[in-house]
């Protein structure tokens, strides 16, 4: 199992797996955005994340 702290490491590499909802929600958050801001924003830019 991933710890939090492995998440969050996780979450700011380039090639982070943006299939995962918790590491979307960390990238939101340091953001400013909320998780459905921020998924809303990766769709705009054309980026498929599921």
């Amino acid at each position: 199992m991933i710890t939090e702290e492995k998440k969050r490491r996780e979450a700011f590499k380039f090639n982070a797996n943006l299939s995962d909802r918790d590491i979307r929600q960390i990238r939101a958050t340091a953001q400013g955005m909320t998780t459905y801001q921020y998924e809303s924003f990766l769709k705009e830019i054309g980026i498929e994340y599921e």
